[in-house]
């Protein structure tokens, strides 16, 4: 349109289907009421006592983005399945034993994949259920115009997206 300023554009859209692990990129994202479809249905706990993973504020959990995250099945039904994969390893089901055993073991100490909420419990998994940290900002957007302003504010440092962790 005539006289539109353009201010940034979207050039890639993620999704990460557990808190604080490496998500996925998509070719296209359907947005719900309150949130991408399939985001963020799952955390990562300690084992021992439920506590929430926070790689930005324990160095216990600072391994955790490296935990690469899918949803695979049929999204439109939301008959997702999550998969997990620890770096060097093949995809798995999550919550699944077999999954907290390979992350345990990636962490170094006793791990579990939950669901966030109760809707998304059954029949992932019986134990506690996490506490779901996103009513606030429930979608996160990052512009390539954000990116820029960022460099110019800081020309030596290198802004990228993935510190973010933007849909």
């Amino acid at each position: 349109m005539a006289g539109e300023t353009i201010l940034g554009s979207v050039s890639q859209l993620w999704r990460y289907p557990a808190s604080s692990l490496a998500g996925e990129r998509l070719d296209a994202i359907s947005v719900g009421t309150t949130t991408v479809d399939g985001d963020r249905l799952f955390g990562l706990v300690d084992a021992s006592d439920g506590e929430i993973a926070r790689p930005d504020r324990e160095t216990k959990w600072h391994k955790v983005p490296l935990i690469r995250t899918r949803l695979s099945g049929a999204p439109m039904s939301k008959e997702w399945r999550l998969e997990v994969a620890v770096p060097g390893g093949g995809w798995l089901p999550a919550p699944d034993p077999e999954s907290d055993r390979a992350i345990s073991a990636f962490l170094g100490f006793a791990a579990s994949i939950r669901p966030f909420g109760a809707e998304n419990a059954a029949p992932f998994h019986t134990g506690p259920l996490t506490a779901a940290r996103y009513a606030k900002t429930p979608i996160h957007l990052l512009t390539t115009a954000s990116l820029a302003r960022l460099k110019a504010l800081h020309p030596e440092g290198t802004p990228d997206p993935r510190r973010f962790r933007p849909n």
